[in-house]
């Protein structure tokens, strides 16, 4: 029953892969993982301790926070290429078995 759904699904997430892989990696790995993922994390996590906690803003440990999230996003952004590489490589292997128009 939910076969047909799960194929659409399936397809569609392949299709929106493909669309982020011609940009490539590099691109990928910076602007998702580094900036977008790295640099939100980095903000939120600096704003959550200067107005919640009522922490000072210092330097050091806010420099020390930057390239700790910026160097975490780099990895995630690495992993998450490597897993959706693996998921697209066995997804090319099989048919589309829902033809989009």
């Amino acid at each position: 029953m939910f076969d047909r759904f799960r194929s659409a699904m399936r397809n569609r997430q392949r299709l929106k892969w493909e669309k982020k892989r011609k940009q490539g990696k590099r691109s990928f790995i910076v602007y998702r993982g580094v900036l977008r993922w790295g640099g939100i994390m980095f903000i939120l996590t600096t704003i959550t301790n200067v107005f919640v906690r009522h922490n000072k803003l210092d330097w050091l440990p806010v420099v020390s926070l930057m390239i700790g999230c910026l160097v975490f996003g780099y990895v995630w952004a690495r992993c998450t290429w490597y897993v959706n590489e693996r998921r697209f490589h066995g997804a090319t292997k099989q048919p589309l078995s829902i033809i989009r128009k």
